[in-house]
């Protein structure tokens, strides 16, 4: 299953000429918006700016599918190119426009809310931003030069990183792997090729040192300048803004997290008896059985779309969707991206899936989250553009409840055996999205301090701070190989959006939250929840959590969370002694 991409555009020409005549009709109408001070006029031309920039996003979601599937073409890195280049001057209209709002006054601003209440978050946001935005000048230069700043140094990492093979020798035979095929060894039965694979990947990185550390240290003063540019406290608090969310809550998030490290130590410790070894950072992904379980692609979609439908009917539909309509890009391939991802960068669009399917009982729960993200990107659609979006702090929010889904009814279908490899492997994969990406978060945050400081930071110094967050997190339990100090470098996040990562933290305790709700209240939540979805980002993060009865505020809110987690490992340690 791969995407039909002829289906967007029926060639890259098409995907190019597209961009440019909504950028110019973008530009008349941001020069209209310019000189008026009419609040009627100003809300049909908003409307009109807010158009055109949807029409134009085909091709940004176009030029970044083409690209995904085939990083190594040239084809591809040059339609993405041109579109990025025709993205930084919509990007500097879009500024303009802002600039415009934000100097109007509260009285204009509330009078174009009346006329049309699809503008009061973005408006209020507008109003939010006035203290962070700079000059109209300043604001385009930023715009026009994004291309080639952070977004565009990015992308060196991406093309570096999709483009490793590795030669390993599988079964008796000698095979070519791609990054995604030999970091899904980490979940082989065989504890001497998990440990074989992953030095070899790691240690790739090594060779490429000197790049990744100067592309790496360009990202972190491109967004640290910018940060103070704004007049943000903190660099992460530039990130804090976008979402929506206060310092303080993330400071939380992270702290809390930090103090419930003992959750996953018991685990590992606990797991490398049940295995009868020491278990090293290889190993903390490996099956609790010699059986793996595997699924073919067509069982994966009969579970996933079993539990979606189970859930809600609509919800179900629209999973299904995806399936009919061949939106999955499945399989890997060399050239593609690593990891997996769902796209809906406009409303004029469904959403798309791709991953990387290897069969394995983990790609069963990352196609179900995808597809959560896909089931909220087609819900939210029905919003105007500038609403349909959430910041990222909601962003994975659909997805993981998703994985609930899938995993609650996978389990009933499993053996006793089967079953607690199922609530080890959901397990590892929360730490994997709480103390692993909170560790990311760590590390990002002193990395970032560090070339404050001192102008730079290098490879060995980064390596440095990495393996102390290593430690931190997983203290003596599990043995740290020297290699695995490299693994920041093959973090695609915090190259291409610094401090991106503590989202996925949020979300999941934010998630266990709803989910709870869900199995208290059944079936009177749904409504609420896939309403939930649908609005999309109309409101504010807190507006549309007040709507399932969610307080990020509260106190012990996260701390809740990690009792839901614990509660987990008590449940898999009882059955083991069953």
């Amino acid at each position: 299953m791969e995407w039909k991409l002829e289906r967007i555009f029926a060639n890259d020409e098409a995907a190019i000429e597209n961009a440019r005549v909504h950028l110019e009709e973008v530009k008349r109408i941001a020069n209209e918006i310019e000189r008026e001070t009419a609040p009627q006029q100003l809300t049909k031309l908003i409307r009109d700016f807010e158009e055109h920039m949807d029409e134009f996003a085909k091709s940004i979601q176009y030029a970044w599918m083409r690209y995904s599937v085939d990083t190594e073409s040239v084809e591809s890195q040059k339609v993405l190119g041109i579109i990025q280049q025709l993205s930084s001057e919509l990007q500097e209209q879009d500024a303009i426009v802002e600039v415009k709002l934000a100097a109007l006054s509260d009285d204009v601003l509330e009078e174009i809310i009346k006329m049309d209440g699809n503008y009061e978050h973005m408006i209020k946001r507008i109003i939010e931003r006035r203290k962070h935005l700079l000059s109209k000048d300043a604001e385009q230069v930023l715009a026009l030069t994004s291309v080639s700043r952070r977004d565009g140094i990015a992308k060196i990492h991406s093309r570096l990183q999709s483009s490793y093979t590795f030669e390993m020798e599988l079964d008796g035979e000698k095979k070519t792997l791609t990054v995604e095929e030999i970091k899904a060894l980490r979940r082989s039965t065989n504890g001497e090729l998990r440990k074989q694979a992953m030095k070899l990947f790691l240690e790739r990185f090594q060779d490429d040192a000197i790049v990744l550390t100067e592309v790496y240290n360009l990202v972190v003063r491109d967004y640290d300048t910018e940060s103070r540019l704004r007049r943000f406290p903190r660099p992460i608090s530039m990130m804090n803004f976008a979402n929506e969310v206060s310092d303080e809550i993330v400071d939380r998030l992270i702290e809390v997290t930090n103090e419930k490290t003992e959750i996953l130590r018991r685990y590992y410790d606990w797991k490398s008896k049940i295995l009868g070894e020491r278990l090293t950072l290889a190993d903390i992904y490996a099956p609790i059985s010699n059986k793996k379980k595997e699924f073919s692609f067509e069982e994966a979609k009969d579970i996933i779309l079993e539990s979606y439908y189970a859930f809600d009917e609509k919800a179900g539909s629209v999973v299904e969707s995806f399936f009919k309509e061949e939106r999955i890009d499945l399989y890997p391939r060399k050239g593609k991206v690593s990891g997996a991802y769902c796209i809906y960068a406009t409303t004029k669009l469904p959403p798309y899936v791709l991953t990387n399917f290897t069969n394995d009982m983990y790609d069963v729960m990352t196609l179900a989250h995808e597809l959560g993200h896909g089931l909220h990107g087609t819900l939210s659609s029905k919003q105007t553009f500038f609403n349909h979006d959430t910041p990222l702090t909601l962003a994975e929010l659909a997805s993981v409840f998703g994985e609930f889904l899938v995993f609650d009814n996978l389990k009933n279908k499993l053996s006793k055996e089967e079953k607690m490899a199922l609530i080890a492997s959901k397990i590892e994969d929360i730490f994997a999205t709480t103390f692993r990406q909170n560790m990311f978060t760590n590390f990002e945050i002193r990395a970032h301090n560090l070339a404050s400081k001192n102008g730079y930071v290098g490879w060995d110094e980064l390596n440095n701070i990495y393996h102390e967050e290593l430690e931190r997190v997983f203290g003596d339990v599990v043995e740290i190989p020297e290699w695995y100090n490299n693994e920041w470098a093959s973090i695609p996040h915090i190259y291409e959006t610094p401090f991106y990562v503590y989202a996925y933290n949020f979300a999941q305790c934010l998630v266990i939250a709803l989910y709870q709700k869900y199995l208290e209240e059944g079936k009177a939540f749904v409504s609420k929840y896939l309403e939930l979805l649908e609005s999309g980002g109309r409101y504010s993060p807190e507006k549309l959590l007040e709507k399932v009865g969610i307080d990020l505020r509260k106190e012990g809110f996260w701390e809740n969370a990690f009792r839901f987690v614990e509660g987990l490992v008590e449940e898999l340690v009882a059955m083991e002694k069953q």
